[in-house]
């Protein structure tokens, strides 16, 4: 048989080699893939090396498999994107696997290989490969590792790399059984968890069993534990070994134990945070540094660029020449034409009365910036468009209008409007609110009141301020600015005669200063005078305040001491101008009629644009002017006197006191129910019984526009109704009788406590020097026995001014109580 076989060079399909054939010699020789030799020696004859060769002909279908790594990106959270711009169609892979791109020709394959389907494994970047084959049950481990090596090869031939992380495509056989899950919440990590189900299994053949898969960085049994399973955490360094090394030996068995996998998110323990919060001195400190510093490296040049290019005007288009000339050719002619919508009262700033204040002030602004200038004027009288027409032509201004700014919300509105105001952008006042909340979160934390982290409205208004001054500073002249210039290594000083254009010095104008909540928004005002006292102090700007309010005279010298003020004053319509006014809007009515209306009601803008929108509506004269007049006696009575006596206690002045002064606006003589009226002494209203020298009261009523202090060089000399209708006003409150002996009455016992209290100062004196001539022991306590003579005509000029006080408390006691009748009665 030995010879037999030898002559033959290789065996074919028809060689029939049956079980338990003995040879006296050991042969090798090579079979047909679907045959197997095995050589073993016999026991019954072991000094004789024999084989025995079994050929099996049925193989048998085996199915398996293979893990394919680096197919997809693999997702980490779910704000993942990559995902998105990966196609993971079953039907598409397919096509590939077929193709050749990841596994060989099934033709070149071994075994029969043959694959079976595609499972893609998305969320941990891979994919499973179902395949067949057939093989002797007993070679099946070493048909697949032939299979494994065939793929592998192909791999590393093709050097398939994918666009997202630009590492090869690998290829694993699946040892185990894959737990297949699509839970939404859990991702891959680079920490494993192997559970035991069954006997502990050692570090060494956990390492030979991982090692495949990727570098690992360590590996840890679970210290001794009362509950089962036992586990152990392997860490690998790479999060897509972990993923293939779960997907490949879940389910696999070692010596009887199963291994359950499972990826083991690790706890975050931010140290940073952790150091941040126990160490808040240092780390708030340095996080205001971080935040300043990108503020200051980022922010800050952008927010400098749109000031400037507000203040320039670089994006306006009404500053171009192109719109300038459209405006004139076709929007003012349509205007023109159009007269129902054209309102002669809205250009008041070019009334001939005003060409002096005018030109004053453009001469203040060819000047360089060394004073503030101050336009104050009563409410209505045309302030903010008297400045818009003096610096229309100029190019570099910046209007801030506090009246918008206050009418806000909250501070974040405020914050908003000022920065929208002034072009500072980006601006987040949101940001506010969240360092507060942040502050408060970590002091409850860590322990303490506060951590200094908080912001405010106060200083986000600061920054604004001084972000708008440095841009200021830019667009000046350098001239005037005290900038020194450097040429060839050497400072050279400015010259003593600046150089400049008038054109190119910057203008702020801060209108409606301090005209209302003059408490609540005091911050505001002091932050707006010191950047202003800047601007000027530095040679930077000229700044313009405008204000109804007399008082912000004393604001500003706080912030700019030791230096006056431009003042330029804003005056009512005469007379004339306020009735050709109304005649100009006004047809179909006695222009005698309308001059005497017009008359009584004065040249205050805002008064004579409701009486026209009256006329207009269909109301005569007569009854348009009676409408006003009631609606300025409520405001009156509201402002003046308050509607109850809570707010009467709010009022800084006393009913009596405001009583006074419009006594005195008021003759006793009066003609056709209308009064006439005179200037009274601001001296004479302030040194009277009801003020007794303390002007605070009377500027209260300046503020609150009731009253206008005339200034007469420098110094308050006259005092005026706060606008003319309040004349007519003034004159029907007083013609209420009922009203009228109420506060007459309230007068009364005002003067008879005042005389009272005169009295008891007398008395008081009298009775201390009473005392001191006491009769002791025969003798006087002083004057050797008898009163001086100083202190006998001190004892008479007492005794004669209780007479005289006692004379006046008798009249005002006798007026007290004719007036408590009256008021009793309710008629008076």
């Amino acid at each position: 048989m030995f010879n037999v076989l030898k002559n033959h060079s290789s065996i074919s399909n028809k060689l029939i080699i049956r079980n338990n054939v003995h040879f006296t010699s050991r042969l090798s020789f090579k079979l047909p893939n679907y045959s197997r030799v095995n050589t073993f020696s016999t026991h019954n004859n072991p000094l004789c090396a024999s084989a025995v060769v079994s050929i099996s002909t049925d193989p048998v279908l085996h199915h398996g498999k293979f893990y394919f790594d680096n197919i997809y990106p693999i997702k980490i959270g779910s704000f993942d994107i990559r995902h998105r711009f990966v196609r993971s169609n079953r039907s598409i892979l397919e096509v590939k696997i077929k193709s050749g791109k990841w596994i060989p020709s099934e033709s070149t394959m071994p075994y029969e290989f043959k694959v079976e389907g595609i499972e893609p494994r998305k969320k941990e970047g891979g994919m499973f490969v179902n395949f067949s084959f057939r093989a002797d049950p007993k070679l099946k481990e070493s048909a697949l590792e032939e299979i494994e090596n065939h793929i592998k090869d192909h791999l590393t031939e093709n050097k398939l790399v994918p666009w997202f992380n630009f590492q090869p495509n690998t290829a694993y056989l699946v040892e185990g059984e894959p737990f297949i899950e699509d839970l939404v919440q859990r991702y891959p990590a680079s920490r494993l968890r192997v559970e035991f189900k069954g006997p502990d299994i050692s570090i060494e053949s956990l390492f030979y069993t991982f090692r495949k898969y990727g570098l690992i960085r360590d590996i840890t049994l679970q210290e001794s534990a009362k509950e089962p399973p036992r586990y152990a955490m392997i860490i690998y360094s790479s999060m897509r070994s972990a993923a293939s090394a779960r997907n490949c030996v879940h389910g696999r068995l070692i010596n009887s134990t199963r291994l359950n996998i499972f990826y083991d998110q690790p706890l975050k323990s931010n140290l940073i945070y952790n150091w941040m919060v126990a160490h808040p001195r240092i780390s708030v400190p340095l996080i205001a540094a971080i935040i300043a510093g990108v503020s200051y490296i980022i922010f800050d040049p952008i927010r400098i660029f749109f000031i400037k290019s507000k203040i320039t005007q670089r994006f306006n288009l009404q500053e171009y020449r192109i719109y300038q000339w459209l405006k004139r050719q076709a929007i003012e002619r349509i205007l023109y034409w159009n007269k129902s919508s054209y309102d002669p009262l809205a250009d008041i700033s070019t009334w001939k009365e005003r060409e002096q204040e005018e030109q004053k002030l453009r001469n203040w602004l060819k000047e360089p910036p060394e004073t503030l200038i101050v336009l104050l004027g009563p409410t209505g009288t045309g302030k903010s468009r008297f400045v818009d027409k003096v610096i229309q032509d100029k190019k570099n201004k910046i209007v801030i209008k506090c009246d918008e700014i206050l009418n806000s919300h909250n501070e974040n509105e405020v914050i908003l409007k000022l920065a929208k105001q002034v072009g500072y952008f980006p601006v987040f006042s949101l940001l506010i609110s969240m360092s507060n909340l942040i502050d408060g979160l970590a002091s409850a934390m860590i322990g303490n009141k506060t951590l200094g982290f908080s912001s405010s409205a106060d200083s986000e208004i600061i920054k604004i301020l001084d972000t708008l001054a440095i841009a200021l500073h830019d667009i000046s002249p350098e001239s005037l600015t005290k900038k020194r210039q450097r040429k060839s290594n050497k400072f050279v000083e400015p010259q003593f005669v600046e150089s400049y254009d008038p054109a190119d010095i910057p203008i702020v104008v801060i209108d409606s200063f301090m005209t209302k909540d003059t408490t609540e928004r005091q911050e505001i005002w002091s932050h707006l005078a010191k950047v202003a006292a800047l601007l000027v102090d530095n040679g930077v700007a000229h700044v313009i305040f405008v204000s109804s309010n007399v008082g912000i005279v004393k604001s500003l010298s706080k912030a700019f001491p030791n230096k006056t003020f431009n003042y330029c004053n804003l005056t009512d319509a005469p007379n004339e101008r306020a009735v050709n006014l109304v005649k100009t809007n006004v047809e179909g009515y006695n222009v005698e009629e309308l001059e005497e209306h017009v008359k009584l009601l004065g040249g205050r803008v805002t008064d004579l644009r409701f009486f026209i929108n009256k006329i207009r509506g269909g109301q005569t004269p007569q009854d348009a002017l009676i409408d006003l007049i009631k609606k300025a006696n409520i405001e009156i009575r509201k402002i003046g006197f308050g509607d109850d006596t809570d707010d009467a206690k709010t009022i800084p002045w006393k009913g009596i006191q405001f009583w006074k002064v419009m006594k005195e606006l008021i003759q006793n003589d009066y003609v056709c129910n209308f009064s006439l009226f005179k200037d009274v002494s601001y001296d004479a209203i302030k040194f009277s019984p009801f003020f007794n020298g303390d002007d605070t009261s009377i500027r209260a009523m300046e503020e609150a526009e009731l009253i206008t202090i005339l200034q007469l060089s420098g110094r308050p000399d006259q005092i005026q109704p706060g606008k003319p209708l309040y004349k007519a006003a003034f004159n029907q409150i007083i013609s209420d009788s009922l009203f009228a002996a109420t506060m007459e009455l309230q007068t009364a016992q005002f003067m008879l406590s005042l005389e009272t209290g005169k009295i008891n100062k007398c008395e008081e004196e009298l009775e201390k020097l009473g005392h001191l001539f006491v009769k002791q022991e025969g003798k006087w306590l002083l004057g050797g026995g008898h009163v001086p003579a100083s202190v006998e005509e001190r004892v008479k000029f007492l005794l004669a001014r209780m007479q005289r006080f006692h004379a006046s408390a008798e009249k005002w006691q006798t007026e007290v109580d004719r007036l408590k009748k009256v008021v009793a009665s309710g008629s008076a």
